[in-house]
């Protein structure tokens, strides 16, 4: 059983590794060489990395991300999440800065908003411990209200959509996705049908009415590219190889 288990993780990790390799749109180093082949390009996987957010992230990985990586492990351990895909999340958000605060109100790490951060149990949002811990403990959340028969990665992509948009949003792309006769639990569909809860052709037609789901998708998106660049170039620390204890 232990090694099925295995093989399964593993098998969800080139998963996620060649999702995010074909939405950068380039080869990674060697590292990530053994990822399974993808098809071609589908119209949702063109986008590429722009060069200077790109370099800027590549930066941050040797300046900012060692100060986070024990909070981002932690709270892989804490959730069962991937810390890599905690991290991408992280720089996704806010850059990896634990004092960042968005117009809207939003704030740490994870750019929790305060309704959140209450009730993930953050008491101090910028302690980047607890922020982090609070965000993986809200995308593991997210996650949980994904149908259970949806299988990585594209329950994780579901989650991380939910994170950005929330989940009343995304189950109205996923209708919206059913009523054009695609499927509402493959990632890739779901994807190309968000941008429409901003058309009032349809977001007149669903529940929860008008969302961005343009930025939801793109955000998405470069959460796989920050995590298909992590995956091929930060290798595991020596805690996280350690077998938990029990």
């Amino acid at each position: 059983m232990t090694r099925a288990k295995g093989r399964k993780n593993l098998t969800n990790r080139r998963a996620f590794v060649a999702l995010g390799l074909a939405a950068l749109g380039a080869s990674l180093p060697a590292a990530a060489a053994d990822a399974p082949k993808t098809p071609a390009k589908t119209p949702a996987q063109r986008a590429r990395l722009p060069r200077r957010l790109a370099a800027d992230f590549r930066s941050h990985i040797e300046t900012r991300l060692p100060h986070l990586r024990a909070p981002f492990e932690a709270a892989a351990r804490d959730t069962g999440l991937s810390w890599r895909m905690l991290a991408a999340l992280g720089y996704q958000e806010s850059r990896w800065s634990p004092a960042a605060v968005s117009p809207r109100g939003a704030q740490g790490v994870m750019m929790l908003m305060p309704i959140t951060a209450k009730k993930m149990g953050v008491t101090n949002v910028f302690s980047p411990h607890e922020n982090i811990l609070g965000g993986a403990r809200y995308l593991a959340y997210m996650k949980e209200r994904i149908p259970q028969r949806i299988r990585d990665p594209d329950r994780t992509w579901l989650a991380m959509a939910a994170y950005n948009i929330g989940i009343s949003h995304l189950e109205d792309a996923r209708i919206i996705t059913q009523m054009r006769k695609k499927n509402p639990d493959h990632w890739a569909d779901v994807r190309v049908n968000l941008p429409r809860l901003s058309d009032p052709h349809w977001h007149s037609r669903v529940k929860y009415g008008y969302a961005n789901g343009r930025e939801t998708a793109q955000f998405v998106e470069r959460v796989t590219q920050f995590h298909a660049i992590l995956e091929s170039t930060v290798p595991d620390s020596a805690l996280a190889q350690q077998p938990p204890t029990s």
